[in-house]
């Protein structure tokens, strides 16, 4: 799939202005955040999780990381030499989960050999990743973190470049690349599926430590070679949209077809999407040029030690170029929107919204999509969220609560609320001293005013520590927050503006507090040593798995804290 004109530059074409988005939820609206300053955005980040005034746009063709500051482009920070043929160009970013500290933003690109950019191919030298400083004004001191080189050996492109880059709640780097028409038939290779032992180096998602290193619990780390070391999944054909499902740790990804079959995927460790054998439902045997016109099945793919198939969550027969997928993690949203996955795609200028079951390990798909496949227009827009939306290169929450797309041909972000939006308090806690993921800790918020306790939220942590949920009313207060086995903090002078916000950043240090009262003494010990060798236990308070020494040495660190 190439990204193609979009039904917003079709009436830019025709009408010399663009066609008006439209929403089918009459509770929600968009406004433009940036009209003016940019040419082929492709994707943003905000630079601080309070402030979503503020953030960086990279542009595909010209390789500017630009910074957008309340509206307008003010500077660009970083101008790097790319090849943008076709679907090349700069096309990624992700920062760092410590950015706040230091200053870590990690950009994928496709570099050119020249000084300057370059649509010529034979001036393609990799696809790479490389990591730079934020330094308040500009991003310096590169550091190459993963290259996709050239191969003489094998087709380069410039098709299929994937660039969709980041963090996943593990810390670890994830990012998608393209097949760059590699691993044909006649040129076979592990990651397309048609071959046990050539490697193709493209054609997967790949999982990094920040620093670039390979996670030991890759699931294909005993192979021979670097390049499938680095995979957590393969088979892809290409990708313009990635994320994470915070309630459950759950990728998610989209992935293009050729002819027949865009793709939404759930991807577990040791993924195979099939490609370039299967394309939609294995029962459908889909054929295309790619695969020979020959159907396949699972039991044809290449698995690797680790590896296995599943078929797409959903599909669309006749391709929508499917892009971005964000889920609407924000207690701005009504509960019909709220914690949906949304959709963009780049063919029919639509936004797409899937419901998800109670397991979040599905969509609740019903009547003419209950065989997982829109096999039509009519079946396409059964899931049709807006239209008019061009080509969507990025959905993501901003800081507010609030869903910002990038309309890349119209070279503008565009931001859809609630009409009337409800005053939110959202946040993001650290848990020291405990180990796994905080996905699911109890975390509750007193809201006090005049000493009074006038609102108690209860809630529980995202997989990134982060929550989301409404105030009864705008105001300002005093926060007493409380997460499980920790002593609570107290965060004064939180002033939430009628539909506004307030972003709370809890770092909770004093761990032992078992039972909860507020002081960590003699029954949190007895916790412990009644509980000690157990598993499964609240005593458990480092969350490795066992009541042990070191949940005592805990407690007896922290005694008399709180009291």
């Amino acid at each position: 799939m190439r990204l193609r004109l979009g039904i917003g530059i079709i009436c830019l074409i025709v009408t010399g202005r663009l066609c008006a988005q439209t929403l089918s939820d009459t509770n929600l609206t968009y406004e433009t955040v940036v009209s003016s300053g940019l040419s082929f955005p492709i994707a943003i980040e905000f630079l601080d999780p309070a402030d979503p005034a503020r953030f960086f746009v990279i542009e595909k063709n010209s390789g500017r990381v630009k910074l957008v500051q309340n509206g307008v482009v003010v500077s660009t920070v970083l101008d790097l030499p790319v090849n943008n043929a076709s679907e090349r160009g700069l096309l990624g970013i992700a920062l760092h989960p410590q950015f706040a500290t230091n200053g870590y933003v990690y950009l994928y690109y496709t570099r050119s050999s020249t000084t300057g950019d370059s649509s010529t191919q034979a001036n393609w030298t990799d696809n790479r990743v490389e990591r730079y400083r934020w330094n308040g004004s500009a991003l310096v001191e590169p550091t190459l973190i993963v290259s996709f080189p050239r191969d003489t050996t094998q087709n380069n492109g410039p098709n299929h470049d994937g660039g969709v880059i980041l963090f996943g709640p593990d810390g670890k780097l994830y990012g998608v690349t393209g097949d760059l028409n590699r691993g044909t038939l006649g040129n076979p290779r592990i990651e397309q599926n048609t071959s046990n032992t050539a490697v193709a180096g493209v054609g997967g998602i790949f999982r990094l430590n920040p620093d670039g290193s390979i996670p030991t619990d890759n699931p294909f780390v005993s192979h021979a070679d670097t390049r499938i070391r680095r995979l957590w999944a393969y088979g892809i054909r290409n990708s313009f949209g990635m994320t994470f499902d915070s309630l459950t740790a759950r990728l998610w990804m989209t992935e293009n077809g050729p002819n027949v079959y865009d793709e939404i995927n759930r991807v577990e460790r040791g993924f195979n999407s099939g490609w370039l054998k299967i394309m939609g439902p294995d029962s459908r045997d889909a054929v295309y040029n790619e695969n020979g016109n020959q159907p396949y099945d699972a039991s044809s793919l290449v698995y690797l030690p680790n590896a296995y198939y599943a078929d797409p969550v959903f599909s669309w027969l006749q391709p929508i170029g499917v892009t971005s997928i964000a889920f609407v993690r924000s207690a701005r949203f009504d509960a019909n929107l709220r914690d949906t996955a949304i959709v963009g795609e780049s063919n029919n200028g639509g936004l797409y919204q899937f419901i998800l079951n109670t397991e979040r390990n599905d969509f609740i798909l019903t009547d003419a999509l209950a065989d997982r496949v829109a096999d039509s227009a009519t079946e396409r827009n059964l899931a049709r969220l807006g239209t008019n939306w061009g080509v969507v290169t990025d959905i993501r929450l901003g800081p507010d609560g609030y869903l910002y797309v990038v309309n890349m041909f119209a070279n503008r972000v565009y931001r859809i609320r609630p009409v009337n939006p409800p005053p939110v308090v959202q946040g993001q806690a650290r848990l020291e001293g405990r180990q796994g993921l905080p996905l699911g800790t109890p975390l509750t918020l007193e809201l006090i005013q005049g000493g009074n306790t006038v609102q108690t939220i209860t809630t529980t942590l995202d997989a990134y520590g982060r929550f989301s949920e409404r105030v009864n009313a705008p105001g300002t207060y005093t926060v007493r927050a409380r997460a499980a086995l920790y002593l609570p903090i107290t965060v004064p002078n939180v002033s939430i503006a009628a539909q506004g916000f307030a972003y709370l950043s809890l770092n909770f240090q004093t761990l032992g507090d078992v039972n909860g009262d507020g002081v960590i003494d003699d029954a949190d010990l007895l916790s412990v040593l009644f509980a000690f060798g157990s598993s499964g236990s609240e005593a458990d308070l480092n969350n490795d798995g066992i009541v042990d020494d070191a949940d005592l040495l805990v407690v007896l660190f922290n005694f008399g804290a709180g009291s």
